[in-house]
């Protein structure tokens, strides 16, 4: 298996990733680290604990930086464990994940427990749908505190891209994420696509992922390093802070026909109508 960090301006974030991925009880067989046109240290601090880094233009959006990502793989790596530079996971998060893929089988993605960097008091996500206008719901309660009330392993309808483990020949038959959600929406958009092609995603909440409320719930400000991507790629302000606007209006185009769609993706999406997401939770897996 092997994780792939992408970064972008992260300099202050990532020397705790990187000592994070390096403590790992179960370390990835593979790093590769995708770098989009940091201004800071990033690239260089990612090089000297991973070896060369991928580069990519400041206006690449995550869903081809993670295609550049495995690009760089064999094809006898099966596991894609993706990270931002902004999140931190647990020393046995890796471990917890790979054997939740063990004992379900089934579940060809899935994601760990997200709480608030750096309190760790309260929970961000434990599994996300959305609502009937798009917008992004977790099930939680705002500040939500952490004791252990969603450690299970459950079905989700998506898991945020944070930590995210992935089968490669999954997310490769699904086409990938969107391009067209660069920054935004691409976990929920995955999960929707994945649900639709009978694949199962599990929230694996007793493992556990420390993330800033800002790289996981999106830049409330505008000034973080996701933000600025979304920036560089040509995202409006607006919708940067609305980011469910955003899924919303590339979630009306599935009830379009797309008989010449672009992108793999798209063509995926295309054979999926009318396909609609359950905003309850889904059940737990094998109870």
């Amino acid at each position: 298996m092997a994780a792939l960090v992408v970064s972008h301006d992260g300099a202050r974030w990532l020397p705790v990733v990187i000592d994070a991925l390096r403590s790992q009880t179960r370390a990835p067989d593979h790093v590769v680290a995708v770098d989009t046109g940091s201004r800071d240290e990033s690239a260089d601090l990612l090089d000297a604990a991973f070896g060369p880094v991928v580069p990519a233009p400041a206006s690449t959006g995550y869903p081809e930086a993670v295609r550049r990502g495995v690009a760089e793989l064999g094809p006898e790596v099966e596991w894609l464990w993706l990270l931002h530079d902004d999140s931190t996971p647990d020393t046995g998060a890796l471990e917890a994940l790979l054997a939740a893929a063990d004992e379900h089988p089934e579940a060809d993605i899935l994601g760990p427990k997200l709480r608030e960097w750096p309190s760790l008091r309260r929970l961000l996500e434990v599994g996300v749908t959305i609502s009937g206008t798009g917008r992004r719901e977790t099930g939680l309660e705002r500040g939500e505190y952490d004791q252990g009330q969603h450690d299970e392993v459950r079905r989700v309808l998506a898991v945020n891209t944070a930590g995210m483990l992935v089968r490669r020949r999954v997310l490769e038959d699904l086409g990938g994420l969107d391009d067209r959600l660069p920054v935004f929406g691409n976990d929920i958009d995955l999960g929707w696509r994945a649900a639709a092609a009978r694949a199962a995603v599990a929230g694996v909440a007793a493992d556990r992922q420390r993330a800033r409320h800002q790289g996981s719930r999106g830049a409330v400000d505008g000034e973080g390093p996701r933000a600025r991507r979304a920036a560089a790629a040509g995202v409006p302000r607006t919708i940067r802070r609305r980011p469910h606007v955003r899924f919303a209006r590339a979630a009306l185009d599935r009830a379009e026909p797309r008989a010449a769609a672009a992108t793999p993706a798209q063509r995926h999406r295309a054979q999926l109508l009318p396909v609609r997401p359950s905003v309850r939770r889904l059940p737990v897996l094998h109870s």
